[in-house]
């Protein structure tokens, strides 16, 4: 069974179905495989690490050639824990979201709301139980939370503060 790239996770890395092998590195050795769809859609896994197992998968979701949605296995544990959405087409990704704790889901998500290609909104699962409880916003653009709030479910696991702009 290969891979189809239905899910998250990078099933046996073995090739996926109907996919065409790429040499990105030109050593001779397979490192990604595209699948590209009849109705234009695509897919692709790559090796970005040369360690033999795929760590980042790029999409595109409305055929137009260009990237919608890009993931990538940071930690090398076989779960997607950083993805990036470009929900425009304009090239510029809209939408980032990482795993900040590893537990294998995705818990904050940082987005340009305003199209302007700078994150202004920050949105935060702080107690991990599949909802966000946090929203930061950066309403003038200068790079600072202007307002915040809070309502987790658990309140000893609220967060304290508004997190750093510049590394979420």
């Amino acid at each position: 069974m290969s891979d189809d790239g239905s899910d998250a996770t990078f099933d046996d890395h073995g090739t996926p179905d109907g996919a065409t092998e790429v040499d990105y590195n030109s050593d001779g050795t397979a490192d990604g495989y595209l699948v590209e769809n009849t109705d234009g859609t695509a897919y692709e896994v790559v090796d970005t690490n040369s360690d033999g197992a795929y760590d980042t998968v790029v999409v595109d979701t409305d055929g137009d050639g260009d990237a919608d949605a890009i993931g990538v296995d940071t930690n090398t544990d076989g779960v997607i824990d950083a993805v990036a959405y470009d929900a425009d087409g304009d090239g510029d990704a809209d939408i980032v979201g990482a795993d900040t704790n590893n537990d294998g889901v995705i818990d904050t998500f940082v987005a340009d709301t305003n199209n302007d290609g700078v994150a202004d909104t920050e949105y935060v699962d702080s107690n991990n139980d599949g909802n966000i409880d946090a929203t930061y916003t950066d309403a003038d653009g200068d790079g600072q939370w202007d307002t915040g709030s809070t309502a987790p479910a658990d309140p000893t696991t609220s967060t304290t503060g508004a997190p750093d702009l510049t590394t979420a």
